[in-house]
Formats: structure tokens, sequence, C-alpha cells
């Protein structure tokens, strides 16, 4: 089973004759969403709001066959976000964070939901947050303690924090404690601005030497780095190209979904062949996700039927 904490933030978003509409996102919830439709047994473990959107929210996790694992709905309203596409169809967002829903529990509350049967607990992006750092911390330690691995996507939001420094420390605290790792050439920057993508990345392996660390560099495509692995693949193109909303937390959550439905193995029991797939399939869920307006990941039906079709296109 696989726990998600993080963010649930409603995406103001722009549409035809300077409208906007909402759309329920938030980078962890995204993955929420990623895994229930590959059939994961997920559960969300961040308050929703009593306001509309947090009704939304309960109704979208329910139709997607992820549960809610707190027992009580925040009277914080939910979080909003502005987005705005810049000429790359690459997102920007201004972020409202503060006094809302998600960020409205206790560790006890989130330590308490955790399940007995949970195997993997993920967070990450605004999660992070130093002014939530005691809480994550006392999360992460009862997990650990109940032998749940974790999972972040450091997914870093330079902008949405309190202060820079303490959040830098602190995501480096958290990938220290971290099984499996995902980040960005872009959060490799922001992470470490005095080196270079590959000295990042070396920087990042030697804080989390046994990790699983993804590396996602755009269309040069993505590589997983896992002790004897190292597993690299091309970008696979989205036809058509709409917008990269919720990529990032589609791939990331198909690759965590092919690693439970494989039995969440150590680098040492998997094959690289079997590595391999699980991360063609993180792609393909990515190039599926980009050719739909907003985060919308694949289910497994979906992504089933597009492998073949990449299979048969590759012979």
């Amino acid at each position: 089973m696989l726990a998600v904490i993080g963010e649930n933030v409603v995406d103001i978003m722009p549409a035809e004759h300077d409208l906007y509409r909402p759309c329920l996102g938030g980078s962890p919830f995204n993955v929420v969403i990623g895994a229930a439709r590959r059939g994961i047994d997920v559960c969300y473990l961040s308050p929703l709001s009593q306001d509309h959107f947090g009704q939304q929210f309960a109704r979208y996790l329910a139709d997607n066959g992820a549960r809610y694992g707190l027992p009580f709905f925040s009277p914080a309203p939910s979080s909003l976000a502005m987005v705005s596409v810049d000429a790359q169809q690459q997102p920007q967002y201004s972020l409202y964070r503060s006094g809302i829903a998600d960020r409205a529990v206790s560790a006890e509350q989130q330590i308490a939901a955790l399940a007995s049967d949970c195997k993997l607990l993920h967070l990450g992006s605004l999660a992070l947050e130093p002014q939530d750092a005691p809480r994550i911390r006392a999360v992460l330690q009862a997990a650990a303690a109940k032998q749940i691995l974790i999972s972040v996507d450091i997914n870093v939001r330079l902008n949405a924090v309190s202060d820079v420094s303490t959040y830098r420390s602190f995501l480096t605290e958290v990938t220290a404690l971290s099984q499996f790792i995902k980040a960005s050439d872009e959060d490799l920057q922001l992470l470490y601005p005095q080196l270079s993508t590959s000295a990042a990345l070396a920087a990042l392996r030697a804080t989390a030497p046994t990790a699983l660390i993804a590396l996602t560099e755009g269309d040069k495509g993505a590589t997983l780095y896992w002790q004897q692995h190292q597993i690299s693949l091309a970008v696979i193109p989205a036809a058509p190209f709409v917008d990269t909303v919720g990529a990032g937390d589609t791939f990331w959550a198909n690759l965590l979904a092919a690693l439970l439905q494989l039995g969440l193995p150590t680098a040492e029991q998997i094959s690289a062949a079997q590595l391999t797939q699980c991360l063609q399939q993180a792609m393909l869920a990515a190039s599926l996700n980009i050719a739909r307006q907003g985060c919308n990941p694949p289910n497994s039906a979906e992504l089933a039927a597009a492998l073949v079709q990449l299979q048969t296109a590759q012979q």
C-alpha cells in the first residue's frame, strides 16, 4: 500500500476568452491519482477542506479508487495556484499557501493514519516547507520505525517557501532518509545552484547512496540510478503536445506503481530488463498525460494499449 502526504491545490488555469477554470491538482495529490489509476492501493494523508473544492477533491479520490485517510475535513480553505503557461507550454505558478487546509494537521494525526500494511510513503514538493519541517520529520521517523520506505519528489519551489536556506537544508535531510528520489535537471540547479547538473547529481547520490534516483531532463529523456543500475531512455514524444502540467507527477506515480506491482524489490532483486520496463511505463504515461490538458494520468488499460502501439512501432 502507498500512502501520500503533501499539498492539494486548486490550479486556476487559463481558458478561452480570457477566462479561467479550476482544476484539482497539487504534485503529491496528482501522484495519488496517477497511482490509483494503475490499480495501486493508495491513501491520501493530508487534510482536505470543508469547502466546495475540498468536497470535489474527496469525490475525485473516490472516483479513482483512492482513499482519504484522515477522519476529518479542515475548516481552513483549499490552497489555490494561479497558473500561466509560457511560450514553451511550461506552467508557471503563483501560489496561495497560508492558512490552508492541507497544512492544518499534526504529526500525531498523520502517524495514526499510517496503515499497518503501508509499504511506501511518498511526499515532496510544498510538503517540505520549513515551517512544517518538525511535523514532517516526526512522520518520517515514525514511518522508518514501522519499516515503511520513503519516496520523495524534491520538486523544488523556491518562490513558495518561507526560508530558502532552511528549505534546502531540510530537503537534503529528507533525501538522506529516502529510498526513492525523483529530481529534474531544473530541481538540481535550484537545489545546488553553484554546481553543474552532473556535479549536483553526484552530490544528491552522495546524500542517499543506496536510493533509486530518477533524473528527468525534459526532451532529453530520463535516467534511473540505483546502485549497480544506470538506465537511460529517450523521451517518448506526445501526440498532440498540449501541455506539461502534471507530467512529472504522472511519471513518478507510474514508476512507483510499476515497482510496487513487482513487490517493491531492492536494487539487487530487480533485473536491468525489469527496471527498463518500469522506466518505459513511466515515460509513456507522462507522454500520454502531455497529450491531454492539465494533469490527467492514464489508467492501466490506456497505458497497456499505448505500450502495445509503442512496441509495434519499434519493431
